[in-house]
């Protein structure tokens, strides 16, 4: 039983640590934190909290404990409609509540709320159906990267349009304003701000695509998939890249210079067959899309 009355700080943190416990709040009661802000015993929780006429203690304490995490349950929805979609809610929501009881919600925002749950999917995925759990995975990779895209900074304002410092040289250049005489082979192309690649066993991009239209979507054979995500005008765009594209535009992202890039995923097995023309092609299309802010000289 408490020496003293708690402090509105105490008591505070105390809830917190009870209600957002992932055993439930008579784990919470007994668990290291809270008993730290206020130490008292399940039997004895009276002393802090009320019964009402209708509701022991540990009951109405378990109507916060109940919400907080269909709060948190509605958010994994939204962060992932489509998988909602396609393994029907009642097993999204096993999933859910799994997933919150191994990796509790620990930041201020719940924006960071979603941010292990592919890892958690590839950690219980059952080996028994692994065509079934891969694609599962896959789908809930291109939708938590689609948020994440959507929720950092992006393209809309021009991040490089300070003139560079003079004699600067590795300062970024906007594409716009780059005449071929200052184009070099040691050049590296600066990716829009946002710019994310993915590679996929399972094409759940065009299936997401399918689902955002309304179309019949029948679970598709496994099948390689690379796509790259940025937003435009506060959209995420999605961009299906070729094999050699994507190799050729992880390169450039990772800071190779254009030339070195080229040659090696020329020499590879997947740009073999890369044509300049096609090369050409890929770059213009690149271009058009804004996966370039600029070119660092």
């Amino acid at each position: 039983m408490p020496q003293s009355p708690p402090s509105l700080d105490q008591l505070q943190r105390w809830l917190q640590a009870v209600m957002t416990h992932p055993a439930g709040v008579a784990a919470g009661i007994d668990s290291g934190e809270a008993r730290r802000q206020i130490d008292v015993a399940g039997d004895d929780l009276e002393s802090v909290v009320l019964p009402s006429r209708r509701q022991t203690s540990l009951e109405r304490l378990a109507v916060y404990g109940n919400a907080y995490y269909l709060r948190l349950l509605d958010c994994l929805r939204e962060f992932f409609p489509c998988l909602v979609d396609a393994v029907g809610r009642e097993t999204f929501d096993e999933f859910a509540i799994g997933y919150l009881q191994r990796y509790p919600s620990e930041s201020y925002t719940l924006h960071r709320l979603a941010d292990r749950f592919v890892q958690f999917l590839e950690e219980t995925r059952p080996a028994s159906d692994a065509e079934w759990a891969g694609f599962v995975v896959d789908l809930a990779r291109l939708e938590l990267a689609i948020e994440h895209v959507f929720d950092a900074p992006g393209p809309e304002c021009d991040p490089w349009h300070e003139p560079a410092a003079a004699g600067d040289s590795s300062a970024a250049i906007p594409l716009s304003t780059l005449s071929p005489d200052r184009m070099s082979a040691g050049m590296r192309l600066i990716p829009a701000p946002g710019l994310t690649l993915l590679s996929l066993t399972w094409p759940v991009s065009t299936y997401y695509t399918q689902w955002k239209r309304g179309e019949p979507t029948p679970w598709p054979q496994p099948q390689p998939q690379f796509v790259a995500l940025l937003r435009r005008d506060y959209i995420v765009r999605r961009h299906e890249l070729s094999p050699a594209g994507y190799e050729l535009l992880s390169r450039l992202i990772a800071g190779m210079p254009l030339a070195e890039a080229i040659t090696q995923v020329s020499a590879s097995q997947r740009g073999e067959n890369l044509s300049p023309h096609e090369l050409r092609e890929t770059f213009f299309q690149w271009a058009q899309s804004g996966f370039f802010a600029g070119i660092g000289v």
